[in-house]
């Protein structure tokens, strides 16, 4: 990795694709009618062949270059900036190859970032927080941990500097409509894949899938973008947010501890088979939350809560 990226000219191409294609290729092609009017030889008209092949071969050697994310290698995007949420917690955002790409990275999949630390490298795995329509850059939400290697690695980058991405990758299958209700239990910053496939539902006028989701912390310090959970709650009708904390001040009112059974059963939808539950948190969270869910009736292997495929009915990050 390098502290710096020089940007390479021929990508404005497709930045600016007015300034870089358009517009030259429609001075020339009036500079050749204008030619051929005037000296009557209509052989000046191959011009316009050539010009294709030159515009062509443009395009295409700027579209092969338009793509961030690759599944089988690395690729070195620039940080913007890096925005605090939390006290150890923050939003960092990466610039894509051009400023009219958007991600499609599908509902519940992630990409890989490699960090070099003491001569190794180590890969974490994050699901991006912006929605699909989003242009030009990678969201992400790094926690810092006091022995985080990583994060530590994170907090110390400064814009301009570059990190390596693979990805998509995952196996969680999503699709609109696909079922009639969707919970979600999630804590800490597991709120990230909950909020991806948040994104996917609002963005898709024609997907009416109800989202209950339970978002569990330690303080309400530690919940992770509440203004914009709350504000998703408030203007979309079939999205409904539950907090719990488990050291609450004297001024919280909402629901505190730890996650329980009768919470389940009072905030998210029943189990069957037409709808889905997802779980994601720390491990001692995610078995405790998935024997509860056992016990009211959806459908898991309760020995494995890592083995979740693509379309069960309760799905495990």
């Amino acid at each position: 990795m390098s502290d710096s990226v020089e940007e390479d000219p021929r990508e404005n191409i497709l930045n600016e694709p007015l300034h870089g294609i358009v517009i030259p290729s429609a001075l020339f092609i009036v500079g050749v009618i204008i030619l051929t009017v005037m000296s009557g030889d209509y052989r000046v008209l191959f011009g316009l062949l050539i010009l294709f092949a030159v515009v062509l071969v443009r395009w295409t050697s700027a579209y092969s270059r338009r793509r961030s994310l690759f599944t089988d290698r690395w690729t070195a995007l620039e940080l913007v900036d890096q925005t605090l949420i939390s006290k150890n917690a923050a939003i960092y955002r990466f610039k894509l190859k051009t400023h009219l790409e958007s991600l499609d990275i599908p509902a519940g999949h992630h990409v890989a970032v490699r960090i070099p630390i003491g001569g190794k490298d180590e890969i974490r795995f994050y699901n991006p927080i912006n929605p699909k329509i989003d242009q030009g850059h990678l969201d992400i939400i790094v926690k810092s941990y006091q022995d985080g290697k990583v994060s530590k690695y994170f907090a110390g980058l400064q814009p301009g500097a570059t990190v390596d991405f693979k990805g998509p990758i995952g196996i969680m299958n999503y699709a609109p409509n696909s079922s009639k209700e969707f919970g979600m239990v999630v804590a800490g910053s597991g709120i990230t894949p909950a909020l991806q496939i948040l994104n996917e539902i609002v963005t898709v006028p024609e997907d009416l899938t109800k989202v209950s989701l339970i978002y569990a912390n330690d303080t309400e310090n530690d919940i992770l973008l509440k203004d914009e959970l709350d504000e998703m709650a408030e203007k979309y009708p079939y999205f409904q947010i539950h907090y719990v904390v488990r050291n609450p001040s004297e001024q919280w009112t909402g629901d505190t501890g730890v996650v329980t059974k009768e919470q389940l059963e009072k905030y998210l939808p029943v189990a069957t088979d037409e709808n889905r539950l997802m779980i994601c948190g720390p491990e001692v969270m995610k078995d405790m939350v998935l024997r509860h869910a056992v016990a009211l009736g959806w459908k898991h292997n309760v020995t494995n809560a890592n083995s979740s495929n693509g379309d069960d009915q309760v799905f495990v990050f």
